[in-house]
């Protein structure tokens, strides 16, 4: 039978050294984009399934989000700051809201949603829309350059959200389209269908094209506000062409 030899002491070195190795290998791993991915977390929780408590906290969530863009931009918007600002915990806005573009795109629906319901239902003391097709829709139009020119980090939301590929952000902006079509039909009522599509596409490019430009410093507001006005016209000189 053969005694087990010793190590020596260079063995000795070797094998710590090869520890060491090792571990700050797995050290290295553990610090690597792909361990330091944010976790998955489960499809949110549908509106419609929310009790009513939910739908309050979700509400205030949404205000949070809104309060921040409009401190610090949409791209600084940290989840935990939301969470921390609406008193939530950090976990339950992952219940509500899949990823923080879903959240983000939420708010801006939101947002959005409160001038075309100004439009679909005017609040007591205010008037319908009226008079002819064009002054109606560039009544809109206007609104909505004024409502980016007071907010333009929500007017950098926008087109921050536009080009996400977040499934649950694009959701809210098929929401928000939703919205903005039943808005554009009401105001474009008597004009043929293919045209008012072809209408509603136009408004939709120019605007998202000169948000773009304006909040990336490429035109003045003036300059958005000309270019949009310009277009609705034009659009709309052809409709009644």
């Amino acid at each position: 039978m053969t005694e087990a030899t010793a190590a020596t002491p260079v063995q000795a070195d070797a094998g710590t050294a090869a520890g060491r190795t090792t571990r700050r290998g797995a050290a290295r791993a553990a610090g690597s984009p792909a361990a330091a991915a944010e976790p998955v977390h489960s499809a949110p929780l549908p509106v419609e399934a929310m009790t009513s408590r939910q739908l309050v906290r979700r509400a205030k969530l949404i205000e949070a989000v809104i309060e921040l863009v409009r401190e610090v931009g949409p791209s600084a918007v940290q989840v935990r700051d939301v969470a921390d600002r609406s008193g939530t915990a950090l976990g339950t806005v992952y219940r509500y809201f899949g990823s923080k573009e879903h959240l983000l795109a939420t708010a801006l629906c939101d947002w959005q949603e409160r001038l075309t319901r100004r439009v679909l239902i005017p609040r007591a003391g205010e008037e319908a829309e009226a008079g002819d097709l064009t002054e109606r829709v560039l009544s809109y139009v206007r609104k909505e350059i004024r409502g980016f020119s007071r907010n333009p980090r929500i007017a950098e939301l926008m087109v921050q959200v536009h080009v996400s590929s977040d499934p649950y952000s694009r959701d809210a902006l098929t929401r928000m389209s939703t919205m903005n079509d039943q808005v554009m039909d009401k105001l474009l009522a008597g004009v043929a269908p293919e045209r008012a599509e072809a209408i509603k596409y136009a408004l939709g490019s120019i605007l998202m094209n000169s948000l773009t430009y304006w909040v990336t410093g490429r035109i003045t507001l003036a300059e958005m506000t000309h270019q949009i006005e310009s277009v609705t016209r034009l659009a709309l000189d052809h409709a009644l062409g």
